[in-house]
This record gives structure tokens, C-alpha cells and sequence, in this order.
């Protein structure tokens, strides 16, 4: 009972009104083409041939599209489905050749070429060929509907659930400051009042309004580019404080920026990636380049950062750096969201560079 229950559940009026209304299309369609094949024929007799062998299609049809589909779809047995559905066919044919012959054409009252046609059949064979590759090409017609249907349904719920486990790692990088950056901005912060430096005031501030973008303006899917740079511009200013003199950033915004939207907390990981890996003791010059250009079509973001020299079995060298989690949830977010409408080019050298082009 319960499994009667819930495919009831699923059979809507809409959905049985649109199946009703395709297999009277079949129905009016088959006894029109016999019709206008044999000259004697009478289309209302032809209604009432086709309404026999309507249930014989609709037994073998749902029988596949509801039981075999799904079951051998779903572990990829296509031949096996198309054996049993070429078996069911070939037992349809024999079905209804037996109905032919032996009641229909005794029970209706039928003449001339139709009851020719129905009475003789000379060949069986080709007959019962002939009836089931009808049946097949009815049965293989919706069964092909409903697997593009299920196809449809699957990459659907695949996607969804993507974007569900994607927001979920959102949310908990949103939840989250980098520790180390909490860490030591609340550091540079009690030793700025430890001195009464004015620089505390605005430290807070910063650090309050990176925490509230995070929390609560960056919920939607795309955001404002200005939003997103201002973000980024107040993590910035409260490296600065941190590094001082000791790091050099380049930090350039060219072109118009409203009314242009982006996915948010995208760059902010780049730059923070920037900052983790380009500050050095061992550089006469530790740097950050950080430019942005945006267009009418375009949104490019470049940050490059210096790397430290290091000693290696070879000699000094620059060390390798790997992208961390959150570079991969950023990709990840980037193929949700722009499929191949960006492109993301990541190199190293001398320095570390990130590259984001997006079309928008």
C-alpha cells in the first residue's frame, strides 16, 4: 500500500491530463495512417482496431519507462534493458496477432480490403516483425522522453547538492576569520593602545566592518564589485598597520566599477593567499601587487606577491607553494557560477601570481 501511495502521490491531474492527451495523439494518429493504407478502411473503424491494441502499448510501455528504466539505467545495463524491452516487444507482437486473428476479425464487423488484410496473413513472420518494431518504436519514443527526463532530474539534483555543499563552505568561511590574521591584527591592535597610537580607532573600525561584510552583507550569490573592494581595501589597510615598512603594496583599481557584480569573498582569499606566502625576513624587499581592471564585459584581478629564498638540495631556490582549501572552494564556486565564463591562471616563479578574468 504504501508503495501504491507514494507513485499516486507523484501522478498530479496535470501530469495524467498531459499522458491522456499523448496517447489519444498516438490513438488518432495510427487509426488515420491505417485508413489512409487500405481503401476500403473506415477511420471509425480504425479507431475502435487501435483501441484494442492501445492497452497492449500502454501495458508494455509504462512497464518499461517505470520498472526496467530506472533499475537498469541506474547500473548502466543498457543491453540487458534493450533485450527484455525487445522480449516484451516480440510478446506484444504475439499478443496481438492472436487478437487479430482468432477474435477481432470475427467480432467486428468488418469488409473489403480491411478484412483481407486481417483475414489472410500469409506471412507470420513478417507480420509479427512487423507489429513488434511498431510496438518498439512506441515504446522507445517515450522510454527515450523519460530517460532524458531522468538525465535532466539527476544533473539537477547534482547540481543543487554542489551548490548546497559549496554554500555550506561558504557559510563556515564566513563564520570564520583566518586565525592567524585575528590573531595578529588583535595583537597590533593592544599594542597600538598600549601606546595611545591614533592608528587603534581606525583599526577597529576596519576590522568591525571586514567582520559584518562577512557576516552579513555577502549572502547573496554575487555581490556589488564596490562592495567586494571595499572589503578588500580594509584588509588591506590592516596589513599595512601589521607590516609597516617591511611590505611593499601596490594596490590599483582601474576602470568603472558599478552596477558590476561578482561572487563575494572571492578576491579577499586570493590576497590573503598574497599575504600569507610574500612577507620575508630573508628579502631586502618583501612585495604585494594587487591590480584590478574592469570593463564593460571584463573583471580582471591580478595579485602577485615576492617569495623568500630558500635553501635546497640543489642550492637556494624560491619554495613551492601550494594552493590551500580555500583557493579550491574558490574554484569550485567560480565553475558553479561561470562555467567556462572565466578564467583562472595560477604561475610561479621568482613570484607567486593569481590571474582572474571574468566575463560579466
Amino acid at each position: 500500500m504504501f508503495l501504491f501511495s507514494k507513485v499516486y502521490e507523484k501522478w498530479t491531474w496535470e501530469r495524467i491530463s498531459r499522458h491522456v492527451l499523448y496517447w489519444c495523439s498516438w490513438w488518432g494518429f495510427y487509426a488515420l495512417v491505417n485508413t489512409n493504407s487500405y481503401s476500403d478502411g473506415n477511420y471509425a473503424d480504425w479507431l475502435l482496431v487501435e483501441l484494442f491494441v492501445l492497452p497492449i502499448k500502454l501495458t508494455i510501455t509504462y512497464f518499461v519507462i517505470y520498472y526496467l528504466l530506472p533499475r537498469f539505467s541506474a547500473k548502466r545495463r543498457y543491453f540487458s534493458l534493450l533485450f527484455l524491452t525487445l522480449t516484451l516487444c516480440f510478446l506484444g507482437a504475439m499478443v496481438l496477432r492472436t487478437m487479430e486473428i482468432c477474435s477481432l476479425q470475427s467480432w467486428l464487423l468488418l469488409s473489403g480490403e480491411l478484412c483481407c488484410a486481417w483475414g489472410k496473413a500469409p506471412f507470420f513472420v513478417f507480420k509479427m516483425v512487423y507489429k513488434a518494431l511498431d510496438l518498439l518504436f512506441v515504446v522507445s519514443l517515450v522510454a527515450i522522453i523519460k530517460f532524458i527526463q531522468q538525465q535532466i532530474v539527476y544533473e539537477r539534483k547534482t547540481k543543487n547538492l554542489l551548490t548546497q555543499k559549496l554554500e555550506t563552505e561558504l557559510r563556515f568561511l564566513k563564520h570564520q576569520l583566518q586565525p592567524h590574521f585575528l590573531f595578529n591584527t588583535l595583537n597590533n591592535l593592544y599594542g597600538l593602545i598600549l601606546t595611545k597610537s591614533d592608528k587603534a580607532g581606525d583599526m577597529v573600525v576596519k576590522l568591525s566592518e571586514i567582520m559584518s561584510y562577512m557576516l552579513y552583507e555577502s549572502n547573496e550569490t554575487l555581490v556589488p564589485v564596490e562592495s567586494e573592494l571595499a572589503n578588500l581595501e580594509n584588509y588591506i589597510a590592516l596589513e599595512k598597520i601589521r607590516y609597516g615598512d617591511e611590505l611593499q603594496i601596490d594596490y590599483k583599481v582601474t576602470g568603472e566599477t558599478k552596477d558590476k557584480k561578482i561572487p563575494p569573498l572571492v578576491l579577499i582569499s586570493f590576497v590573503e593567499n598574497a599575504f600569507k606566502h610574500g612577507p620575508s625576513s630573508n628579502l631586502e624587499t618583501s612585495w604585494i601587487r594587487i591590480l584590478t581592471e574592469v570593463s564593460e564585459q571584463r573583471f580582471l584581478f591580478i595579485v602577485e606577491n615576492s617569495l623568500p629564498v630558500v635553501n635546497t638540495e640543489n642550492g637556494q631556490g624560491r619554495p613551492q607553494v601550494h594552493s590551500g582549501i580555500g583557493l579550491d572552494n574558490v574554484q569550485k564556486r567560480l565553475d558553479l557560477i561561470y562555467g567556462t565564463s572565466y578564467d583562472l591562471k595560477i604561475t610561479q616563479g621568482n613570484s607567486y601570481c593569481i590571474e582572474l578574468c571574468i566575463n560579466i
